[in-house]
């Protein structure tokens, strides 16, 4: 089957927005057939999340998304969120022949001013749990195809809640240098205030060697993990462990919403 959109092509048009709404982050997309992991974040302090990508097989009359269930389950395992973005495309066919393209180019869709045709608006985000939910694949089953939509964000809405993210829906992820088994909102703050502070005041030179020395830290840095019991309270997590216990399964009506004080570019 042929991609409605090609997988390299979207993942550059993901890549242009989070880059332009977030320009202090990172971005490392894995190989093709490798799973996302915790090990891939970046070397500094931040947010972060980990992304899916998965693009639709175009058939005549439909599109239809392949769903790996043995990678989906890996992914239910992990502590760490991970999220699906899947485009769903709003014509039928072949994209370079559709009119419902026309008069834009097929390059275009990456930017708003294409209005309803830009991508974002026919892109959605979904946490792995939401999705193997609506799939319900049996116990021998190894790939289900996705025919209509899970619960979701829409594409720009997912930033915006990420950029003020806290709750059941969307724990907060964070690398930090280590203050403890569980460390409070305000000492996550503390940590980050304290980086920015040393970063921001040194200039040219030693400003690449303070960079530097952030990066050589990294076997110090600690991802920690929103709890949802105590929206306030993030717990360690071990980078190196490959299955975890799920952190946040329970009474979701006992959870505390609330949103994060903590800035995404917590280093610039």
């Amino acid at each position: 089957m042929v991609r409605s959109v090609p997988e390299k092509t979207f993942e550059h048009w993901a890549s242009m927005y989070v880059s332009h709404r977030f320009p202090t982050g990172g971005l490392w997309w894995p190989t093709k057939g490798e799973d996302i992991r915790i090990e891939d974040l970046g070397t500094v302090p931040g947010k972060a999340c980990l992304l899916e990508v998965k693009v639709p097989e175009r058939l005549p009359d439909k599109h239809v998304t392949k769903i790996d269930v043995a990678q989906l389950e890996r992914y239910l395992l992990s502590l760490v969120p991970v999220y699906y973005v899947i485009p769903d495309p709003p014509w039928t066919g072949d994209l370079a022949t559709s009119m419902w393209l026309s008069p834009e180019r097929r390059a275009d869709l990456a930017y708003r001013r294409t209005e309803d045709r830009w991508f974002g608006h026919w892109t959605y985000v979904c946490t792995a749990a939401d999705l193997y939910a609506h799939l319900s694949p049996s116990p021998s089953q190894t790939t289900a195809s996705l025919l209509s939509r899970p619960p979701h964000w829409k594409w720009p809405l997912f930033w915006s809640d990420f950029a003020h993210c806290g709750g059941v829906e969307m724990p907060s992820l964070f690398l930090s240098r280590d203050v403890g088994p569980r460390a409070s909102r305000g000492q996550l703050a503390e940590s980050f205030s304290a980086l920015r502070f040393e970063l921001r005041g040194a200039r040219g030179r030693q400003r690449e060697e303070v960079r530097r020395g952030i990066r050589d830290s990294v076997g110090e840095m600690t991802v920690y993990v929103q709890e949802v019991r105590r929206s306030d309270t993030y717990a360690r997590i071990e980078p190196d462990r490959n299955v975890f216990e799920n952190l946040w399964t329970g009474d979701a009506d006992e959870a505390q919403h609330s949103l994060c004080a903590l800035p995404f570019d917590a280093l610039s």
